[in-house]
C-alpha cells in the first residue's frame, strides 16, 4: 500500500494518500457502521487521554473520535482494522484485569498513567521482535496515535484554535521565536 509521509505536532505520521483525501470531505455522522457503541465510547475516551480539553479544545471537541472511526473504516487496510479492534479489545481486558474496571471509570491521570504503560510494554516487544529479524506492524498504540494527532490538526478547531491557521503561508522561518502563550503556525 503506498503510504506517505506527513508531520503533524513534530511527530511523523505514515497514513494512506486516501486518509488525507477523506479529511477534505464533510463529515457524515451517517458513515458511523465501524465500531460498536462500547468502542466508539472507548475511541472517544482514549483518543481525549491523547488530547484532552485544556485552554484549547480536546479531541472530542474537535470531533476526532467520528474522523478516527471513518478513517479505519475507509482508509486502512484490513490487516490495520485489525490491529485498531483487536487493540481496543485487548485495551479493555487489560483495563479490567489490572484495575478491576472499565477504562473510562479511571480518572484521568490513572487513564494516561494506564495507556502510557500499555504503550511502553508493546513497543518493548515490537523493538524485541525487530531485533529477532522480524517486521511487526506499528502497534494499536502507535496507529491510535496518529490516527489521533492527524484527525485533530486536520479538524477546523485544532487548526484555528489550538494553532494559527493561515490560509496562504509566508515564507519559511525555521528558526521563528515564539512568545510564551503564543500558538504554533499550522500550516
Amino acid at each position: 500500500m503506498l503510504k506517505i509521509m506527513a508531520t503533524s505536532l513534530g511527530a511523523g505520521i505514515a497514513l494512506p494518500e486516501s486518509a488525507f483525501a477523506k479529511m477534505g470531505e464533510p463529515f457524515d455522522p451517517t458513515e458511523l457502521t465501524f465500531f460498536r457503541p462500547g468502542q466508539r465510547a472507548q475511541v472517544a475516551m482514549i483518543a481525549e487521554a491523547i488530547i484532552p480539553r485544556t485552554d484549547t479544545p480536546g479531541a472530542i471537541d474537535a470531533g476526532v473520535p467520528g474522523w478516527i472511526e471513518v478513517i479505519v473504516k475507509d482508509c486502512l487496510e484490513p490487516e490495520d482494522q485489525d490491529i485498531i479492534t483487536a487493540g481496543l479489545s485487548e485495551l479493555m481486558r487489560r483495563c479490567q484485569k489490572e484495575h478491576g474496571k472499565d477504562i473510562g471509570q479511571l480518572t484521568g491521570p490513572q487513564q494516561v498513567e494506564f495507556l502510557t504503560k500499555m504503550h511502553n510494554e508493546t513497543m518493548a516487544g515490537k523493538r524485541k521482535a525487530q531485533k529477532d529479524g522480524q517486521n511487526p506492524r506499528r502497534t494499536f498504540l502507535e496507529q491510535f496515535k496518529e490516527l489521533t494527532k492527524f484527525c485533530f490538526c486536520s479538524s477546523e478547531l485544532g487548526a484555528t484554535e489550538a494553532f494559527e491557521f493561515i490560509f496562504v503561508p509566508g515564507k519559511w522561518v525555521g528558526s521563528m521565536p515564539l512568545k510564551p502563550g503564543q500558538k504554533a503556525w499550522a500550516l
